[in-house]
């Protein structure tokens, strides 16, 4: 998931909000059984946004409400709202055949899409947005992008654990490792945090998903055949395609089933991917 870079001097600064990890429980299994075969997986590469956070539901949550609008409390609503917007580029992606993920109207979109899942009337949707725009301008990514996933973390770290590498490729800000690190989610090379063998950032290589040269660090890191390489993201426009567009497989997470009209495996969190790879 693509997270909005505002300036590649952006610096990397400790959140304005408590970030700790809230637990979003999703027990719906997609309709369409995965089609992933764990013998064909030799190595598995991970996004970032919409994998491991999401936006912060008092983030957007208190942009919206001192601003009049009825929005739910709780990190729930926000986390199907990031789902659903996901759905909303998919919409758009249907229509259009193709997007640019650093086209400006692609994220009013997707905002539009979050803000309709809040429950925000549709006469009032495009003042909502822009109060949420702007409020989001004024922040540094890491205190929006703060809603931990712990499930999808947890699956991570046993398919860490378990030795299959791991990459992470992210269309990011050019602070995608100071992010997984803040989190204590992952790091490249040895230390204290699971470990993978790169953390691409699409700010500082130059490319950023659906372009699938944004993969080849990864796949060169890990040195194995993009063939046999799993990649796992939330969107189809930049995830599914970019990746497929490499040679990879691809898993969606998609935990409300929202993409059943489409052919590509997906999974509801990252847990039952260590379930399926790990058995």
């Amino acid at each position: 998931m693509f997270q909005q870079p505002r300036t590649r001097r952006e610096l990397f600064v400790r959140p304005h909000l408590d970030c700790s990890p809230r637990s979003v429980t999703v027990g719906f299994v997609p309709s369409v059984a995965p089609t992933i075969d764990p013998a064909q997986i030799d190595a598995v590469v991970f996004d970032i946004g919409g994998v491991f956070t999401v936006r912060h539901h008092e983030v957007v949550g208190g942009a919206l409400r001192p601003a009049g609008y009825d929005v739910p409390e709780g990190p729930a609503a926000y986390h199907r709202a990031h789902h659903d917007a996901v759905r909303a580029m998919s919409d758009l992606l249907k229509a259009q055949e193709s997007v640019n993920e650093y086209e400006p109207e692609l994220w009013l979109y997707w905002e539009r899409g979050y803000i309709r899942s809040l429950g925000v009337p549709d006469e009032q949707v495009e003042e909502a947005v822009r109060t949420v725009v702007e409020a989001m301008q004024s922040r540094e990514i890491h205190t929006i992008w703060c809603q931990l996933l712990d499930e999808n973390i947890a699956g991570f770290r046993r398919i860490v654990a378990s030795g299959l590498p791991v990459a992470i490729v992210s269309n990011n800000n050019g602070t995608a490792e100071q992010q997984l690190a803040h989190f204590g989610i992952a790091q490249a090379g040895p230390g204290p945090l699971p470990s993978v063998a790169i953390i691409v950032d699409s700010t500082i290589v130059g490319h950023s998903k659906p372009d699938p040269e944004i993969f080849t660090p990864a796949l060169e890191a890990l040195g194995v055949d993009p063939a046999r390489t799993l990649y796992v993201g939330d969107t189809v426009h930049a995830d599914v395609r970019g990746a497929q567009a490499a040679g990879m497989q691809v898993v969606q997470l998609d935990p409300y089933d929202l993409h059943s009209d489409f052919d590509h495996a997906r999974l509801p969190n990252v847990g039952a991917l260590a379930d399926l790879l790990l058995g």
